[in-house]
């Protein structure tokens, strides 16, 4: 009888030091935040009569704002680009803001959205808009692009995939839809050995489709499991298997839908530092980073699997747009990293060489945030990241060039950047199309403009 009541007690000791912990601080600033200022850019385009209305599902955040065109340089090309202005969001969305840097490289597939919430065209995705630039060697860009991280680096390869990053070749299948990189997973286990490993994925009889639906997603942090039994197309529901485990694990062993090969992901390639309610009482724990899928998927459709930011540890995953359309799904590839190869740093962020197969590529450095999860209590078993994402990186933008720091998000097709609306009232133009006057300085930066005139006089 003493452990209940010692975990009782435990559990009320934790519960208490929980409620104890301070709340999030007031909201961010708009007019302090590094955002886009449209009114700094002698190239800016602003179209007022195409708004733009969308939702992300997995901050439950909805954006609005109107299409802007301007210069956007990423890596070592340059295109004038449409792209979302996002000038409006719910008070509770402002910390979203905080957390997303300046802005959301969507770098999705052209068919996966052409139009907003209300039936709004949107801007195609900014790969597709740049594709045929050529950098400063005449080298043009192609509707490819790879992603591959580490614990603390990630590197974005545009233009396909550099050979020296892998072991092995790359082995690739089309997505299973043109609206996003999809494939299928026929199945999933844990354990040491591929043979002794226990099966996540059981298929019921009654199944007709032998197979479920993989989102790679930058975005989301862990590998994300369905929590039901896909309306009875599955014996168990796989994330409540993985849960079930008891006995150690080193490896996880996936088979995809039209790869002759296994992918195997380390158990130490999933673990992250696990944040919850208990903290103040036991202290963070790490913890593979498997979690079950958050939203839920109306019959007959089926909730998919997530390979989030640690499956890119494991592999370098190509995503190739080049023959893709609304009615041919773009290619997936995936390749065993090679542990010698170094991603590039900071300093070194337009690094060209070629592809493997022979196009120009470009590799481009992003920020990796470690990856923290945090659970919501006893009640709350889905997870969030309290950072916002984990992958950023650096574009350009106007004249003279704006440097923004955005999430790299291959969930979602939309290039947008944050504006203060109060930028727009200071950007005047007249009808499209015809250049704009530059307008006066807002009225937060006056101040230091003249602080710099008195200091070169």
């Amino acid at each position: 009888m003493r452990g209940p009541c010692t975990w009782l007690a435990v559990l009320a000791t934790a519960v208490a030091l929980a409620a104890a912990m301070p709340v999030p601080g007031p909201l961010p600033d708009l007019n302090r935040m590094p955002l886009f200022n449209p009114s700094r850019s002698t190239t800016m385009d602003l179209d007022q009569g195409k708004p733009i209305m969308v939702h992300y599902a997995d901050a439950d955040t909805q954006l609005s704002g109107y299409t802007c065109k301007d210069k956007i340089t990423l890596g070592g090309y340059s295109a004038d680009v449409k792209f979302a202005c996002f000038t409006d969001a719910p008070a509770q969305a402002m910390q979203f803001w905080s957390q997303m840097g300046n802005g959301i490289l969507g770098l999705g597939p052209t068919a996966q959205k052409r139009h907003d919430n209300a039936g709004h065209p949107m801007p195609p995705p900014v790969i597709n808009q740049m594709a045929g630039s050529q950098d400063a060697k005449e080298d043009v860009l192609t509707k490819k692009f790879a992603f591959m991280s580490r614990r603390n680096a990630a590197e974005l390869q545009l233009g396909g995939y550099v050979p020296g990053s892998i072991q092995g070749q790359m082995r690739t299948t089309k997505s299973l839809t043109p609206k996003g990189y999809t494939v299928g997973i026929k199945s999933m286990r844990i354990g040491k050995t591929f043979d002794d490993a226990q099966e996540l994925i059981n298929f019921s009889p009654r199944s007709t489709q032998h197979h479920v639906p993989a989102i790679l997603d930058t975005g989301s942090p862990c590998i994300m499991l369905p929590g039901n039994d896909e309306s009875g197309n599955l014996q168990f529901s796989p994330y409540g298997q993985y849960q079930d485990r008891m006995q150690p694990w080193s490896k996880m062993f996936i088979t995809v839908e039209g790869i002759d090969q296994g992918l195997e992901i380390s158990y130490e390639d999933l673990l992250v530092e696990h944040h919850t309610f208990l903290d103040a009482a036991w202290g963070t724990s790490i913890r593979p980073c498997v979690a079950p899928v958050t939203w839920s998927v109306a019959s007959p459709h089926w909730t998919p699997i997530v390979l989030g930011a640690v499956f890119f540890r494991s592999f370098n995953v190509l995503f190739d747009n080049a023959r893709a359309s609304e009615s041919v799904p773009p290619t997936v590839g995936f390749a065993k990293q090679n542990p010698a190869y170094d991603p590039i740093g900071i300093k070194e962020d337009q690094v060209a060489g070629k592809g493997g197969d022979g196009d120009a590529v470009h590799r481009v450095y992003v920020q990796h945030d470690p990856i923290t999860v945090t659970h919501g209590g006893v009640t709350k078993v889905g997870v969030s990241n309290p950072n916002g994402h984990q992958f950023f990186t650096q574009v350009s933008v106007g004249t003279p060039p704006q440097r923004l720091r955005v999430v790299v998000d291959t969930g979602s097709p939309l290039f947008g950047l944050f504006v203060n609306p109060k930028a727009f009232g200071d950007y005047e133009k007249g009808v499209s199309d015809v250049p704009h006057r530059r307008p006066a300085p807002l009225e937060h930066t006056r101040g230091a403009q003249a602080a710099e005139v008195r200091g070169r006089g």
